[in-house]
């Protein structure tokens, strides 16, 4: 996978938790949720266009792809898994651990996260 810079994740993630089954997004709602300018979002898209994560018609909603969809997903479950290590293991109230996995997401290495997906997938296996 091609590395993406974690400014164009959030974009990816941000449209992948935005989407309704097969419906679109708009530039708008996303520029909303990041708390950034429709023209930051314009960009973005364009990027993740051209990387052939996301598809637009022009002034329509944004799309997932098939390798968005897979790419978008993969960086959502990280983020999840980091946040719920942080709420349910390390005690961190939601709202810092919803901002640090957001960080810490971009930054951890490939083998860490894949022990931490171990380590979180026994742990809710044992609550069960």
């Amino acid at each position: 996978m091609k590395r993406m810079s974690p400014s164009l994740e959030d974009y990816l993630e941000t449209v992948f938790k935005l989407t309704n089954d097969d419906t679109g997004v708009r530039t708008t709602d996303i520029a909303a949720e990041l708390g950034v300018s429709k023209a930051s979002v314009n960009q973005a898209v364009g990027l993740l266009s051209d990387r052939g994560y996301v598809r637009r018609e022009r002034y329509g909603p944004v799309y997932l792809t098939e390798d968005g969809k897979i790419r978008a997903r993969a960086i959502y479950k990280r983020h999840q898994t980091i946040k719920a290590f942080l709420i349910s293991i390390l005690g961190v109230d939601e709202h810092t651990a919803e901002e640090d996995a957001c960080n810490i997401e971009h930054v951890i290495s490939k083998e860490t996260m894949d022990r931490l997906m171990d380590y979180m997938e026994k742990e809710i296996e044992g609550d069960g």
